[in-house]
């Protein structure tokens, strides 16, 4: 089996790990990071997994052209987890729908409730979904193990106008990479950063990170900094931070 995942904070990393020792089965995980600029990607596993956050209430449109690019064998068992702040979007239908124009069949998608990397959680919502991650995740596995079926939920008309509404003005304002910046008094230039960047989008000039126009909104740079150095500006100001507290940064650089 193999289970690729984008992962900003580590929810998808710990959730693909975790699900890796669940399985009683060889299991092989590859980042977002290691795929995303190769032309082709091949498979040649019976079963597939794709584990990763929702952004803009929609599959991250980087990883799915990733999953575009990909090369199934017939029949393979394919399955996604979506890990999102509360609520999916469009993101299984929209998985299963891109896998369908491939000839390919999402066979069981699931949603798992994490504290949320972008809009602002309750912390006390954080911590029940942290308490609760893994028994949902050993239910979902139980389910995969034995190769089992789920069905693929239709989008209300409601939820897709709600969906392309917040795909339209999340980018621009409130995670738009233009409004990033540092507070110079704080940043230390160490760097962290640019190296957690999984699109390689941050530059390190004169101690200081420079973002460049490949930004996918992940909030990996915001969330990682040692000195809660960068700003992004908008709603999101004064977000607190976060990241999975089973993920260290070298996790994923």
């Amino acid at each position: 089996m193999k289970i690729y995942y984008p992962s900003a904070t580590g929810n998808s990393l710990a959730t693909a790990r975790r699900l890796a020792r669940e399985l009683d089965e060889d299991v092989t995980l590859e980042s977002f990071r290691s795929i995303r600029l190769l032309p082709e990607i091949e498979t040649g596993d019976t079963a597939v997994g794709f584990v990763f956050p929702v952004y803009f209430a929609d599959v991250p449109r980087e990883f799915l052209a990733c999953i575009q690019r990909m090369k199934f064998r017939r029949n393979t068992y394919l399955f996604a987890i979506a890990t999102c702040n509360g609520v999916p979007g469009t993101t299984l239908r929209t998985l299963s729908d891109a896998l369908e124009t491939k000839g390919a069949r999402l066979s069981a998608a699931f949603s798992l409730d994490m504290p949320g990397n972008a809009l602002i959680t309750p912390q006390a919502a954080s911590d029940k979904r942290l308490n609760e991650f893994p028994g949902r995740l050993s239910q979902i596995a139980r389910t995969i193990a034995r190769r089992g079926q789920t069905s693929i939920p239709r989008t209300p008309v409601w939820e897709s106008l709600r969906s392309a509404a917040v795909r339209a003005i999340g980018p621009r304002f409130v995670v738009n990479p233009q409004k990033f910046h540092t507070v110079e008094t704080a940043c230390i230039g160490c760097g962290l950063c640019a190296r957690v960047c999984p699109a390689s989008n941050i530059i390190i000039s004169n101690n200081r990170p420079r973002w460049g126009s490949n930004c996918i909104h992940c909030l990996a740079c915001f969330h990682w900094c040692p000195k809660q150095a960068i700003h992004i500006g908008g709603l999101l100001t004064d977000r607190p931070r976060y990241h999975h507290p089973e993920v260290s940064p070298s996790d994923l650089c």
